[in-house]
């Protein structure tokens, strides 16, 4: 009888210890992948936005490292009906990646090409120091994020060719 019980704990223990080795590795390497992801914003209710009809964001996101990524950003801004104006970034930043979270933290931001507005080029320079907490899931192809404060402002869908 004392055999039998000492088998089960052994068991439940490695069932356990491979329970946890799962949860502790199982996570998507994003390491070396690069994505592009595409946005477009309108409706704006800020008064410094208004007065756009959309924007519409391009990024080029790769992940250069364990813990380190990098976007590159077009933007184009579009008043009413008139022209797009256009507007390029550069971030640079650390990652932290669990097992369906990610966390993005904007170390440095910087303006390529500045827009006309001022509102608008500090909105986006205003991403240095920042942090935005992600829920990801990877399907082939597709990344998607999304934030658990339902903000939608954040979310996004990027892809891949590979």
């Amino acid at each position: 009888m004392l055999k039998y019980i000492n088998a089960v704990l052994i068991s439940i223990v490695f069932l356990l210890l491979l329970g946890v080795f799962y949860l502790f590795t199982n996570k998507d390497n994003l390491v070396s992948t690069t994505w592009v992801c595409d946005q477009i914003k309108s409706g704006f209710i800020s008064k410094s936005y208004t007065k756009y009809s959309h924007i519409s964001e391009s990024m080029i996101l790769t992940f250069s490292s364990k813990s380190s990524f990098l976007i590159n950003e077009f933007i184009q801004a579009q008043e009413g009906d008139d022209e797009y104006k256009l507007m390029e970034l550069y971030y640079e930043g650390d990652y932290i990646q669990t097992r369906e979270h990610l966390t993005l933290n904007f170390n440095r931001v910087r303006i390529l090409k500045e827009h006309d507005d001022h509102n608008l080029n500090k909105a986006y320079k205003d991403y240095e120091g920042y942090s935005i907490y992600y829920r990801y899931k990877r399907i082939d192809n597709r990344l998607y994020f999304f934030t658990d404060s339902k903000n939608e402002a954040f979310d996004m869908v990027c892809y891949t060719d590979k």
